[in-house]
């Protein structure tokens, strides 16, 4: 039994679906298969943030920026799309400029022994600021050819659909959980979040591995830029503000440590539909304003830490 809840991923299920079944049993069509389908559908911004972030805490780092990345994304495609360009060109320059940041980042954190914290944060202004450079206002999106892109659905029976924001989200998270048993530059990532002296001396490359991971991670908060194109219709300067701490918290709700060296990308899926289980709910309940969104995701994140504290000492115990 103690081995089985050692896997991080497991309270996060528990509490999924003791929330669920609640609510189930308050409102009539909560436990359904559209609610879900919609529950994937508008988590995938987040969601690919949230893996991002996943693989960047995992090794010992913090990434600020998801949420300005996210701005800058959507802004550039829907910037690229208004002069002519065409939907997979705009995509990609979008996703490879969030890999360039990263990377840039990465290397400077490794490099010059800066802290991750300073990095990240200038490159959040960095991002933020070059998002309003290219467009003040929202841009909405009126090419032909990206409203096919937006309406592109996988068909799953009974008339529903997953979204193709949501279908990218899931398939990067199964790939991204087979590299970090399978990748060279993933485990050595792991490695360096549990110790990274350790790590040196068993000599792994520290910068080229930080400077992979912040990529990855700045990579999929562009995509989830991309994905926000899809969902929102639009490009905005302003989207994405507090986006990283959503992600934070979706990761360490997922059962990823703070401190590094472990990941639980499962656990970050959860996370992420537990907090939108929980938006549903005060959207059911009838309740205002994101305020009481906010307050349920920082008495969510308090439990679960102190749960988490809780478990590891008795399992060592």
């Amino acid at each position: 039994m103690s081995a089985w809840l050692r896997r991080p991923w497991v309270p996060t299920a528990i509490a999924l679906a003791v929330i669920v079944a609640l609510a189930s049993a308050r409102y009539d069509g909560f436990f359904s298969a559209a609610v879900l389908v919609n529950l994937l559908d508008d988590g995938a911004v987040l969601g690919l943030a949230a893996l991002g972030a996943t693989l960047v805490i995992a090794s010992g780092g913090i990434d600020l920026a998801p949420g300005a990345m996210v701005a800058l994304s959507s802004t550039l495609v829907a910037s690229l799309l208004a002069r002519g360009t065409s939907s997979p060109l705009a995509f990609a320059a979008a996703v490879l400029l969030g890999i360039a940041l990263g990377a840039g980042a990465g290397a400077l954190i490794d490099a010059l022994e800066l802290p991750a914290f300073i990095v990240t944060l200038g490159a959040m202004f960095l991002a933020r600021g070059a998002a309003l450079a290219l467009h003040v206002e929202s841009l909405p999106i009126r090419a032909p050819a990206w409203e096919a892109w937006s309406r592109v659905e996988v068909p799953l029976g009974a008339g529903l659909g997953l979204d193709l924001a949501a279908v990218v989200w899931l398939v990067l998270a199964i790939v991204a959980a087979a590299a970090l048993r399978h990748s060279r530059t993933l485990r050595n990532a792991l490695a360096i979040g549990g110790d990274e002296r350790t790590a040196v001396l068993f000599g792994v490359p520290t910068l080229p591995t930080r400077t992979a991971v912040y990529a990855l991670g700045a990579g999929c908060s562009a995509l989830a830029g991309v994905a926000y194109t899809l969902y929102s219709g639009q490009g905005d300067s302003t989207a994405g503000v507090g986006l990283e701490l959503d992600a934070i918290a979706a990761v360490v709700i997922g059962g990823t440590a703070l401190s590094g060296g472990s990941a639980s990308l499962l656990g970050t899926v959860l996370g992420v539909l537990l907090l939108g289980v929980l938006q549903t709910m005060l959207v059911f309940e009838g309740v205002p304003g994101a305020g009481w969104t906010r307050i349920a995701l920082g008495a969510l994140l308090l439990v679960f830490v102190v749960l988490r504290r809780g478990l590891a000492a008795r399992v060592t115990a």
